[in-house]
């Protein structure tokens, strides 16, 4: 049976490369071997957060001035 089709808005359509040392990759893809899903969605959830965290906190920063 095929798997149903991914929500369109849900669709990951492009990259976002990030050089590392060979050292740096071994720490995450160490890091990230009992991830289910996988270094690539455990990375992406880690910097959408910090991300999201970063612009509320600049908005409340605004906010105060």
């Amino acid at each position: 049976m095929a798997r149903p089709k991914k929500d369109p808005a849900m669709r990951m359509n492009t990259d976002l490369r990030i050089p590392l040392t060979t050292e740096q990759k071994e720490i995450i893809v160490e890091a990230t071997k009992a991830e289910p899903e996988g270094m690539a969605a455990w990375a992406r959830n880690l910097l959408l957060s910090a991300a999201r965290q970063k612009i509320s906190k600049r908005a409340d920063e605004t906010e105060k001035v």
